[in-house]
């Protein structure tokens, strides 16, 4: 059996798809396999797939379109190995990273989750290392996370495609929830890391593409379905640093609603946020007129042009 699974998930992105494949055949660490889960393309992805030779590379098609985390689950119940590492088709690891993995499993036993920083690629191809709520004196280094939902209180330290996990820590066929339409991967923190510990190298190892075709993050959310933050306050009560975070998302989608003008559902998204948990500057960005928001948001598409990036954190 492979010590990896390399589940990745393809809709459409068969411009990214064979750099995405290529940089997993390109790990210094070779035990793994890759499962590709076609959900229903309809552009050239799975025809590009299918030239490439490699026996550690199996294809599965969804019969019809389930969406980004069924689509991850049918990968994971078809998983060998011991080790689950998640990439996303338009996403690349440096040749590092499944060895930097397989280190952080060795060195620290006591935990489940793993993962590393990683730097984010928009309009240009100079890569941009987002801030993170860590010290910047553990950049290059391996340590256990000692607060997840601190240390995620700007940034994600994270994504999906530098995320691995324990298999065993699967307890359901539902690893992530297909019923989430748009940030399913903070449900899968918040279930998992609220659990288990997770184990972190401070280095950007990948990749990873945004503002490319048929991705969700650019998508209206107003017509998605959101994490049930709710359902994590009864966890939340015993848990500061938590509430912390499910009040920070909660900002965060608010603000997107506020964008879109969904005013009913930034109310409903607001109703059992703790206002002392977000910053002053979130609190003023979330009360000002909707008009400042759609300027800052088109700033903010500006300076990303010149790789340039600013946040409210």
């Amino acid at each position: 059996m492979p010590l990896f699974s390399v589940i990745i998930p393809l809709y459409n992105k068969a411009m990214y798809i064979q750099e995405t494949i290529e940089s997993v055949l390109q790990q210094h660490f070779s035990d793994y396999e890759i499962i590709v889960v076609n959900d229903a393309s309809t552009d050239d992805s799975l025809q590009i797939v299918s030239t490439i030779s490699d026996p550690r590379i199996s294809i599965i098609d969804n019969p019809k379109n389930l969406g980004l985390s069924a689509t991850r689950n049918v990968g994971i119940s078809k998983a060998k190995g011991n080790i689950i590492a998640l990439l996303d088709a338009d996403d690349m690891w440096l040749p590092n990273f499944l060895d930097t993995i397989k280190n952080l499993h060795d060195s620290f036993p006591e935990a489940a989750i793993y993962g590393t920083d990683y730097s984010e690629i928009y309009t240009t191809h100079k890569a941009i290392e987002s801030k993170k709520n860590i010290p910047i004196s553990l950049k290059g280094t391996s340590f256990v996370v000692n607060d997840f939902f601190i240390a995620n209180m700007f940034q994600p330290i994270f994504n999906p495609s530098c995320l691995a996990f324990k298999k065993i820590i699967c307890e359901d066929s539902n690893v992530f929830d297909s019923a989430i339409t748009f940030s399913e991967d903070i449900d899968f923190y918040i279930k998992y890391g609220s659990k288990h510990k997770v184990a972190y190298h401070y280095e950007s190892l990948v990749k990873m593409h945004f503002d490319v075709p048929n991705q969700m993050t650019r998508s209206a959310i107003s017509k998605k379905t959101l994490p049930d933050l709710d359902r994590y306050e009864t966890l939340a009560k015993n848990n500061v640093s938590l509430k912390k975070f499910l009040d920070l998302y909660r900002y965060i989608y608010a603000s997107l609603y506020h964008l879109e003008n969904a005013k009913l559902q930034k109310k409903k998204m607001l109703q059992q946020i703790d206002y002392a948990n977000l910053t002053l500057k979130q609190r003023l960005l979330l009360k000002s007129p909707r008009f400042i928001s759609i300027l800052l948001k088109k700033l903010k598409g500006i300076l990303l042009k010149y790789n340039i990036k600013v946040t409210s954190f």
